[in-house]
């Protein structure tokens, strides 16, 4: 594969291989895996054997876990240019501890761990950078289960629209919803119903309008304020 491909530049950009020597670089391209899928299709499962990493390129990709109930529990909503399953490699247990299924049509590519682990011990330095980018993820996922453990219903689904904002200083916004109603609802760990009665109870209230998956918030301010 050639470096001027698009593809290698996307995933040159990635902090998980930008600190990497151009021969390592080179390695762990020479053993990468590019794959498409459609819609709906279970890349990995929970407690198989996990010998590679991905890197999405495009389309979406949902995590979750099957509880001893069988229910879903969505973890993460994996987005173009983000990877996933990469911290199972410096587990003690090598089995992917989520499942991994397409939202939609989904260009990705794969990585072997054990090169990459190599790589990395061969690369004191890059494992330090990546360290720092773990333990920004980490801290990401702390506030999440703070806001899931601490938020009731409303104040998750509220915070949720937040942080779909590019721009936090705005006062209106219009927000597109990326994922469909159920997705949202699995994600902040409540039932579809529930979400449909908060999002029509701020609806009636004005403190949102909802135009399908598009939704005008008049006033962040006016949002927030009960929670505050």
């Amino acid at each position: 594969m050639l470096f001027t491909h698009p593809i290698v530049s996307t995933i040159l950009q990635h902090p998980f291989f930008k600190n990497l020597e151009l021969p390592d670089q080179e390695r762990l391209i020479a053993q990468s895996n590019e794959q498409q899928f459609g819609a709906g299709e279970l890349l990995i499962r929970q407690g198989q054997p996990a010998e590679r990493f991905f890197l999405v390129l495009k389309g979406r990709v949902k995590l979750y876990r099957i509880s001893a109930d069988g229910q879903e529990k969505v973890v993460e909503i994996i987005q173009a240019g983000q990877t996933f399953a990469e911290a199972v490699m410096f587990m003690q247990r090598s089995e992917y501890p989520v499942c991994a299924e397409t939202l939609e049509a989904v260009q990705l590519i794969s990585f072997p761990n054990r090169l990459m682990l190599t790589l990395l011990e061969e690369n004191p330095q890059c494992c330090l950078h990546l360290l720092g980018h773990m333990s920004i993820r980490l801290h990401q996922r702390l506030g999440e289960l703070e806001t899931l453990t601490l938020q009731n219903a409303t104040q998750r689904f509220a915070l949720y629209l937040i942080q779909q904002l590019e721009d936090r200083s705005l006062e209106t916004v219009d927000i597109e919803l990326p994922l469909p109603k159920r997705l949202i609802a699995a994600r902040l760990s409540m039932q579809p119903e529930t979400l449909s009665r908060i999002m029509a109870r701020l609806n009636q209230e004005g403190l949102i309008e909802m135009r399908g998956r598009n939704i005008h918030i008049p006033s962040i301010t006016g949002l927030l304020e009960p929670f505050a």
